[in-house]
């Protein structure tokens, strides 16, 4: 006869109602990490962006052969007196939207291709990544409330009154927002996007306050 010997740890006896509290907690922890998916894909991205931008304002003004100096939030131009007429104007002051727009654009193609087949399946960290890249357009319907300079200008120089082209912008902006949100499954919104906005809000301070200056003053 053989003797079996079992060396394991004894199993830890637990009230049913202990279990199924145990088992929906570890279920919860293992979905916190999922919820905070969009949060960090939007620190990540609206930073980034507003860097993109810049670059934009950059490359415009090194095309046109001015000297350019780019800050964190803010690019700096030399133009000499002769060579500032309104369709260099025009030029780069809308160079930075229209890089803005552009990456609008890209993440909101991106996230059609990605989910136009899987709308109720839960979004991963890419579509998110692709998400993150539409808010860009948030930045014409703040612009609404808060004419930014770029907009300003150039609707000033084509002659419209200067709130104009900020606000026409920020209703033409609720197209691509909507249209990702509704890319996402129903039911399923308010938490995920409360996150992203987070995200991006915190990226964005972040990057205003503290990295920003300290990389590029």
């Amino acid at each position: 006869m053989r003797l079996r010997r079992n060396y394991s740890e004894p199993e830890m006896m637990l009230p049913n109602n202990w279990r199924r509290s145990l088992t929906s907690l570890g279920k919860e922890m293992r979905f916190v990490p999922k919820r905070l998916v969009p949060f960090w894909c939007a620190f990540v991205i609206c930073p980034a962006c507003i860097l993109f931008h810049e670059l934009g304002h950059c490359l415009a003004g090194a095309c046109l052969g001015f000297s350019v100096q780019l800050h964190y939030a803010k690019t700096t131009l030399t133009i000499p007196n002769e060579k500032d007429t309104p369709p260099v104007a025009i030029f780069h002051a809308g160079a930075g939207p229209l890089v803005t727009a552009i990456l609008a654009v890209v993440g909101l193609l991106w996230l059609h291709g990605l989910r136009r087949h899987r709308r109720e399946a839960r979004p991963t960290p890419t579509d998110w990544l692709a998400t993150s890249l539409v808010l860009n357009a948030g930045r014409w319907v703040v612009s609404v409330i808060r004419p930014r300079h770029d907009e300003v200008l150039v609707s000033q120089t084509l002659g419209m009154p200067g709130w104009l082209l900020p606000c026409l912008l920020g209703v033409l902006a609720f197209i691509p927002l909507v249209a990702a949100i509704r890319l996402h499954p129903p039911g399923a919104r308010l938490l995920p996007f409360s996150s992203l906005l987070l995200g991006g809000g915190t990226g964005v301070l972040l990057w205003m306050r503290l990295l920003g200056p300290l990389l590029l003053p």
